[in-house]
């Protein structure tokens, strides 16, 4: 988790070809003499790119059983005890704050005094983004008085994670309303390596990060939930569908590949290998995706998974394992994906189901199943059609029970927080696990490198504390 701070930089400057004479990676990004919007929106949302696949999507993937350690290696042994500690994501936590969002956070600002409203609700959208995912992580964050450095706020204070959210919720109306969809605006280009400027793509993945935003507090909050949500609807807005999905690309060019497939490359691939509830699952309908998912074990050709948490315990090797695909997962190329129709469209079957909205939660649930299987070249629809395994049943649980399949592979953090949102699926303790029976880690720990410096950091919570929405 150590292995990205030298090659972020270069990571953009390889990636953006209009950047790559301009942009000097031993000079700050966030210098107004230096550069500009248009610089400096591509390294924020690297930045981003880079947290969620080096760490986020990995814990997530681990947390959810996806993945498990592998028996002839230990680097994420830590996630199967789940003894995570105040210095896992000490690397982490600074990326997020003093290199992703102040990026952005120079972006919106520059934006303003350049009149350039269509990056401004770009750096805006992905703040909220980024704000979710720590409030979803730790709950309470330095948010109001957070990037506020240069005015000389070193110590923020930490606010509410409820607090937080409904902020969010304010940001992005403002975002939405900031767009300018003119043909003569001005908007990013390929400096945006999510959708080029196209803001109507972007006005959909403000949409659909409020709805997920909002179904988010479904337990704790189910009216806040159901009014937020019955409202967009209602305002006719549009969310992310099929060809939508909000991905960062990654190439094999050195230090561009997908962070990782890095981080194995520099440590070994034989850390991570198939978890045997999910191979199970797959296994118990003949689930097409399996060989999509996973690799068979090279010992014997077949799709074995090793119980979570048995690690170097088992005393097997390696090859006895199915592992990540090698394609579709362990490859420098694999994208990073933000927000994709699948969840969209879960999302909005979920609604209609809970009676939040109108509508046939059997149509949103068909099409999210069947991209699901279209994202990895398969046909699902013999699965969801009369008699087959994963017909639509009319519960709730169903739509839990395909959302967990569907994100393996690409959302592990996604994953984890619908996870602890719903209880689902039901997941045995990690053999090596050392939080009791039915407890899971519900958080991560404030970082040393914040604690330490910050007296106005919260006293450190167990893992085991939900957050503020996880009831």
């Amino acid at each position: 988790m150590k292995t990205y701070i030298k090659s972020m930089m270069l990571l953009v400057v390889l990636s953006f070809a209009s950047c790559k004479d301009q942009l000097d990676i031993n000079t700050s990004p966030n210098n107004p003499s230096q550069s500009t919007p248009q610089l400096t929106l591509p390294a924020g949302q690297v930045a981003l790119a880079l947290n969620l696949e080096a760490d986020y999507n990995l814990l997530g993937s681990f947390w959810v059983q996806y993945w498990t350690q592998g028996p002839t290696a230990s680097q994420y042994s830590f996630l199967e005890t789940y003894n995570i500690t105040t210095s896992n994501y000490t690397r982490t936590w600074s990326s997020m704050y003093a290199t992703c969002l102040e990026d952005l956070e120079f972006v919106r600002k520059e934006s303003i005094e350049k009149g350039l409203p269509n990056y401004e609700a770009i750096a805006e959208i992905l703040q909220v983004y980024s704000f979710q995912v720590l409030v979803d992580l730790y709950d309470k964050v330095p948010y109001f008085e957070a990037l506020k450095g240069k005015e000389g706020s070193l110590t923020p204070k930490f606010d509410d994670g409820e607090v937080i959210y409904d902020d969010l919720i304010v940001r992005l109306d403002a975002a939405l309303a900031r767009m300018d969809y003119n043909a003569t605006a001005v908007a990013p280009t390929s400096d945006d390596l999510i959708y080029s400027g196209d803001m109507r793509q972007w006005q959909k993945f403000a949409n659909t990060l409020k709805f997920r935003i909002y179904m988010r507090q479904s337990e704790a909050r189910p009216a806040v939930a159901e009014a937020g949500i019955k409202g967009m609807v209602a305002a006719g807005d549009e969310f992310l569908s099929a060809g939508d999905d909000a991905i960062i690309n990654f190439s094999n060019n050195t230090a561009n590949e997908n962070p990782f497939w890095q981080n194995l490359n520099l440590t070994t691939f034989q850390n991570i290998v198939a978890s045997e509830t999910s191979i199970d699952v797959l296994q118990d309908v003949n689930d097409t995706r399996l060989d999509q998912y996973y690799d068979a074990a090279s010992n014997s050709d077949f799709f074995v998974g090793l119980k979570q948490g048995t690690g170097t315990n088992s005393g097997d090797q390696y090859g006895d394992f199915a592992t990540p695909h090698a394609g579709n997962v362990l490859s420098p190329t694999k994208p990073a994906i933000l927000m994709s129709a699948i969840e969209s469209l879960f999302d909005q079957a979920e609604a209609i189901e809970r009676g939040w909205i109108t509508g046939s939660a059997k149509s949103f649930y068909d099409q999210a199943v069947l991209a699901s299987f279209e994202a990895v070249g398969k046909n699902g629809a013999a699965f969801i059609g009369a008699g087959g395994p994963y017909e639509y049943d009319n519960t709730l649980e169903s739509i839990y029970h395909q959302r967990w399949l569907a994100f393996n592979t690409t959302q592990g953090f996604e994953a984890w927080s619908h996870y602890r949102r719903t209880n689902y699926p039901v997941l045995e303790n990690s053999v090596t696990g050392t939080l009791p029976i039915g407890e899971f880690p519900a958080r991560l720990v404030w970082p040393s490198n914040e604690t330490a410096s910050n007296p106005n950091s919260p006293t450190t919570l167990k893992t085991s504390v939900p957050v503020w929405w996880d009831k």
